[in-house]
């Protein structure tokens, strides 16, 4: 198993950054590619051609992302014009006032609060230096005394939970916020 991913890491690395364009994304990109690899170590003996295998996984993993990306900003899109549309409280430009978009704001930021308080202390406080401070992965490795990996598998685990939370979450509040404003 090692000298598959002796053999094959940079090459996975190379083609993920090239199409994403950055590295630390890519290194991600590269290690999810050798999860899926290791989980299927028990069926590697019926793979005829290991490289065309492989590339097809990564050819694989970057079009779900491609295609989450895209989901998401049509998502956005259309909380955005639901919202826009339907807020009685615009301005002369036709632009929703400020004061309502605190108060989304602010109802999202008390529901992220509230899922960061399920997380383990240490996954929320990996959050909280990368997503309320800006620090990279391994800046926060560094001041929490923790490698980069370590530091990145709690960060993954907290956002699944601020995710997953916030899916069945926010999508209530912008329908009752529309269904308020309508």
């Amino acid at each position: 198993m090692k000298q598959h991913y002796v053999a094959y890491r940079d090459f996975l690395y190379q083609f993920f950054l090239k199409h994403v364009k950055i590295p630390e994304l890519a290194e991600d990109f590269a290690q999810d590619v050798f999860i899926k690899f290791w989980q299927q170590r028990d069926s590697l003996h019926d793979i005829d051609n290991m490289d065309a295998w492989l590339y097809t996984l990564a050819r694989n993993h970057l079009t779900d992302h491609y295609r989450k990306l895209a989901t998401e900003r049509k998502y956005q899109e259309e909380v955005w014009h639901q919202m826009e549309r339907h807020s009685p409280g615009r301005d002369a430009y036709g632009t929703i006032p400020r004061v309502l978009l605190d108060i989304y704001k602010k109802e999202l930021d008390d529901e992220i609060e509230a899922l960061l308080d399920s997380l383990s202390p240490r996954q929320k406080e990996v959050y909280i230096l990368s997503r309320k401070k800006g620090m990279s992965l391994d800046e926060i490795a560094l001041q929490l005394n923790i490698s980069p990996n370590t530091a990145k598998n709690h960060l993954v685990q907290a956002l699944k939970v601020v995710r997953n939370g916030l899916d069945g979450r926010y999508v209530s509040i912008i329908l009752l916020v529309i269904l308020f404003l309508i």
